[in-house]
């Protein structure tokens, strides 16, 4: 079953980023930031993502 919105979890990570004055945005670092890859409506400024996967070497 996919996930159909973000976790406990990701809220949390979400407002400490944003107190931080953090970098919230995903597609700045997502592996799948491309016309043609993504298909997010919120693209290129979505903030929680189910298919998010970061870009570059762990």
């Amino acid at each position: 079953m996919p996930q159909v919105g973000p976790s406990l979890k990701d809220k949390i990570t979400l407002k400490i980023k944003k107190a931080l004055r953090m970098n919230i945005f995903l597609c700045d670092s997502c592996k799948w930031d491309w016309r043609g890859a993504c298909h997010n409506p919120e693209r290129p400024n979505a903030t929680w993502c189910p298919d998010y996967e970061k870009r570059g070497k762990w």
